[in-house]
């Protein structure tokens, strides 16, 4: 990421932790406080050493998240979206298919236009507002398989996001199941808001702590995501409240889970590459196996989880069937 564009969401991210810091004061309140740790056994001196029998064990560490794979658009698609920013007048110095800080700006002007959160990513709203929908269900739009720039397919194209209204939608879903996030104003502080780590945590799904696509179909909100329509939600009012802040609203990474990673990985070996080690894990190894289905399959070789790429996997509907929480077994009847 260029400078600039880490300076917007630099600048969001400090504004979100002085706005918001009573909430996560609030919400730390509710927590039971952790136990005091038992003071380590005496070395030296005329002390008994403890009773073996009377110690308590020490709790295994939790691991730490493990953040989610990045979903990506295609660097063909991302061609025909700058060509199109330009065609309704907003300035893309260079068309090549790989996404940076002038494609961006180009972007947020349009977003603002329409009265969208002008923060310069690829959402689900803003392709609805390009008449680009289709893009999110993997479908290729018309021009979207022109040739690209080398650099374009080393980039992996460009990041998808969650809008910031979606954003607040799941926010808001957390905290009616009992896990109230740092904000609710669409604004996703990973490092200090523990509330999606809480939730999957509870729910038996992988520990992230990003905006994963376990999380939005754990919470029912796919549909939001995958048929997005224009307007305000009741859950956008607060947003008053940032109107003189200044704040630019970003859209959050939206990623894939290990257990998405490992659908993936079966899909490829169902396609014959016997190589890939189906573990949920992403590496260098599996990027290459990618590489080489895209080539085979006359995509783009980026190596990056895209969704024209799922749908050549037979994820005929990416965003809503990829990385679907695997549900609980049943209990025997008596």
């Amino acid at each position: 990421m260029h400078s600039s564009r880490g300076c917007v969401i630099s600048v969001t991210l400090v504004a979100a932790a002085m706005l918001f810091a009573p909430a996560a004061s609030a919400a730390r309140q509710n927590e039971t406080p952790g136990r005091p740790q038992t003071p380590g056994r005496p070395t030296s001196g005329n002390q008994s050493p403890a009773a073996p029998g009377n110690q308590t064990p020490a709790k295994p560490a939790e691991p730490p998240p493990v953040a989610g794979t990045p979903l990506y658009i295609s660097p063909g698609i991302v061609l025909q979206i700058q060509q199109k920013l330009l065609t309704l007048g907003y300035p893309v110095p260079t068309l090549s298919g790989a996404w940076g800080d002038n494609s961006a700006a180009a972007l947020g002007q349009f977003q603002q236009k329409l009265g969208l959160d002008a923060g310069g990513d690829l959402d689900e709203l803003t392709l609805a507002a390009l008449d680009m929908a289709q893009v999110l269900k993997g479908e290729l739009p018309p021009g979207g398989d022109a040739a690209v720039s080398a650099s374009a397919i080393a980039s992996g194209g460009a990041p998808l996001a969650a809008s910031p209204r979606l954003t607040r939608v799941v926010q808001n879903k957390l905290a009616d199941a009992g896990f109230p996030p740092h904000n609710v104003f669409g604004i996703w502080v990973a490092a200090i808001d523990n509330a999606p780590r809480n939730f999957q945590k509870a729910k038996g799904l992988d520990i992230t702590n990003t905006l994963d696509l376990q999380v939005i179909h754990a919470l029912g909100v796919t549909d939001s995501l995958t048929n997005a329509k224009p307007g305000k939600l009741p859950t956008d009012h607060v947003v008053a409240v940032l109107s003189d802040k200044a704040v630019i609203l970003t859209g959050t990474p939206l990623t894939v889970s290990a257990h998405g990673v490992r659908q993936v990985q079966t899909a490829l070996v169902q396609r014959g590459h016997k190589d890939v080690i189906v573990d949920g894990k992403w590496s260098d190894a599996v990027t290459g196996v990618l590489k080489k289905f895209q080539e085979a399959q006359k995509l783009e070789p980026t190596g990056s989880i895209n969704l024209r790429t799922l749908r050549a996997l037979g994820f005929n509907n990416p965003l809503n069937d990829l990385d679907r929480p695997t549900p609980a077994p049943s209990k025997p009847t008596k």
